[in-house]
């Protein structure tokens, strides 16, 4: 959903300097970052592999390009594909740029794929999925076709954001099942038979939201079918609309953890996609406490890794700030518990298991249960218009 609050960032915001990195530090337990092409579509070469050697330096090796297309407005790869050709701005060289300083430089890339806003937040119907499933088969085959070769491409992304409040009952056939079966299935199937992983990154909002109806929601798709490799949930801290955060610091782990638990139950890595922005409107880089604040959160829900987004956010300037404060979690990345399944930080690994085990299944089923502690009128409504609102009826 944040990603329309991010598109009045265009070329210029990422001014690479050429010269001495700041040395190999850990960018604060960053995995990675996204890469939604509005500045770095517009550099050569140079200065695109610089950008991937002080990420690689900073650990951040994963770069998801966001789109491979917008529909009408922007392309990131050289393509034939006719629905394509009228793309008002045809920045064709991103992703094989990117390729290649991957190449050099050590990081590796996951491709987006296809998007179009249009309908998305009505939402669509099954015929209108449909035929965003079948671009997204068409430039899924053309991209394939042109960098299936290329060992540094991890996999795709798919850009369609998904959000429970438009599947979960605000048009009757407007459900997860048929999300899953006339879109997320086919293309992430089509994906994962090439041999490429898929990753997606939901978004949510407190204000609409409960952890266990999140948590919920993210079963029914995955039981419908929806198998990607990666969710990386977008934890909202920095998104707002008409004052009201999506998310808050103090609680934002409540909500990870309810995707978390879903995640482990299919054996889905579980990511969290963490907004580097601030709250206002200036799209500046946050600072340091709420950062650490952040990714101490992510981790703690069980997150195997945590990217941050974005690239336009951070510019050069942002990337001197992580080298300069060095940021690291207090908590490491978790990983599977050999009995229950579920994430574990490795830091209270030790302490749960020594636990009785009625305190842990009680700790568990509380874990997938937490409840907002927000209230939220039953009859909110819920729209998008250049940015998701809430109305108060």
């Amino acid at each position: 959903m944040r990603r329309v609050v991010i598109t009045s960032l265009l070329c210029g915001v990422f001014s690479l300097a050429i010269g001495p990195f700041a040395g190999a530090v850990h960018a604060a337990g960053f995995a990675g970052v996204f890469d939604a092409g509005w500045s770095t579509a517009y550099y050569p070469q140079d200065s695109i592999t610089h950008m991937h050697q002080r990420l690689h330096a900073l650990g951040m090796d994963e770069v998801v390009l966001q789109y491979a297309a917008v529909e009408a407005t922007h392309l990131y790869y050289p393509s034939q594909l006719d629905f394509l050709q009228n793309t008002q701005y045809k920045n064709n060289e991103l992703f094989p740029k990117s390729i290649e300083a991957a190449k050099a430089t050590g990081t590796r890339v996951w491709l987006g794929l296809y998007y179009n806003g249009d309908n998305w937040y009505t939402p669509p119907t099954a015929e209108q999925l449909d035929t965003l499933s079948a671009r997204n088969l068409k430039v899924l085959e053309e991209i394939y076709a042109l960098y299936g070769s290329e060992t540094v491409v991890a996999g795709v992304y798919i850009p369609q954001e998904i959000a429970r409040y438009y599947w979960d009952g605000l048009r009757d056939d407007a459900t997860p099942e048929m999300l899953t079966k006339h879109f997320l299935k086919p293309v992430t199937e089509a994906a994962q038979a090439k041999g490429w992983k898929v990753m997606a990154a939901p978004f949510y909002n407190q204000n609409l939201e409960s952890p266990a109806k999140l948590q919920s929601f993210f079963e029914k798709l995955f039981a419908a079918g929806f198998k990607p490799d990666v969710i990386a949930v977008q934890d909202g801290v920095g998104a707002s609309d008409a004052g009201k955060h999506h998310a808050e610091t103090s609680n934002v782990a409540q909500y990870e953890r309810a995707v978390a638990s879903a995640c482990n139950q299919y054996e889905i890595e579980f990511w969290v996609d963490m907004e580097l922005f601030r709250t206002d409107d200036s799209h500046a880089l946050a600072d340091s406490a709420r950062i650490s604040a952040q990714l101490d959160s992510a981790y703690a829900a069980g997150a195997l890794k945590v990217i941050g987004y974005d690239l336009a956010v951070l510019g050069n300037a942002g990337l001197d700030s992580l080298e300069k404060w060095k940021l690291e979690s207090s908590v490491e990345p978790a990983s599977p518990d050999s009995t229950t399944g579920i994430a574990i930080p490795r830091e209270t690994r030790r302490d749960f298991n020594a636990r009785d085990e009625k305190s842990q299944k009680r700790e568990l089923f509380l874990n997938g249960r937490l409840q907002n502690s927000r209230s939220l009128n039953e009859n909110s409504q819920y729209f998008k218009a250049n940015g998701a609102k809430v109305k108060q009826n």
